[in-house]
């Protein structure tokens, strides 16, 4: 059985190959969640032992490439559950092939708001019943003309949200010590040197005492 991260590229990769929702196993958000909360603990397990140790960092990176891929699923697929609300909510079915149950109570309390809105604050978009019939007689030379209906006005579909830059921590390296890898970098650390951190590596470093945090500062850090 492939593990935990592989199954996570084969989900994303089958998501973003169908409109719907792809099939997913019924414990997919409690096991990934599982899997993401033992992944941290390693590999700060790891960091704290050695902190410029290569078996913490990958672990570390793992962790990292995980996060962003389970986050691409569930906003995926969070994205697919709203536009089928609207729909719903404008006459369309109320279907949702392969909803896991979180997406079906997503679904449902969508489609609650939607129509609530529609009958409390656009009434006037719903259909209402004509005036009754009348008799009307028609010149045998000029036909009836049959009375002109116009669409019914569409929301435009919801925008992906944007998401935010990560925030770096500024430290002091108190003493010199091996190298440690950022990201794509490989960043030596000299003592009294200025370094910009992901919040998560600044924190253990600190922890074991090669680096101290930093407030703020107005002098550019080291990489």
């Amino acid at each position: 059985m492939p593990d935990h991260f592989t199954q996570l590229l084969e989900w994303r990769r089958n998501e973003l190959a169908v409109r719907g929702l792809a099939k997913l196993p019924p414990e997919f958000y409690s096991a990934t969640s599982t899997y993401l909360a033992e992944l941290r603990r390693s590999y700060e397990a790891e960091l704290r032992e050695n902190p410029s140790g290569r078996k913490g960092d990958i672990s570390r990176q793992t962790y990292q490439r995980a996060i962003q891929v389970a986050r691409d699923i569930v906003e995926g697929r969070a994205q697919k559950v709203l536009g089928a609300a609207f729909q719903a909510s404008i006459g369309g079915s109320r279907d949702l092939v392969n909803a896991l149950p979180e997406e079906r109570a997503m679904f449902d309390q969508l489609l609650s708001v939607l129509l609530e809105h529609r009958r409390t604050s656009a009434a006037y978009i719903e259909p209402t019943p004509g005036p009754a019939p009348t008799s009307i007689t028609h010149s045998p030379e000029v036909p009836p003309v049959p009375p002109a209906t116009s669409p019914s006005p569409r929301a435009p579909a919801p925008m992906p949200t944007a998401r935010s830059r990560p925030t770096l921590v500024y430290v002091r390296v108190l003493k010199d010590s091996r190298p440690v890898e950022v990201g794509s970098q490989t960043v030596d650390l000299r003592a009294d040197d200025l370094l910009s951190l992901p919040p998560e590596t600044a924190k253990l470093l600190a922890e074991a005492k090669v680096v101290e945090l930093l407030e703020s500062s107005s002098l550019r850090p080291v990489t």
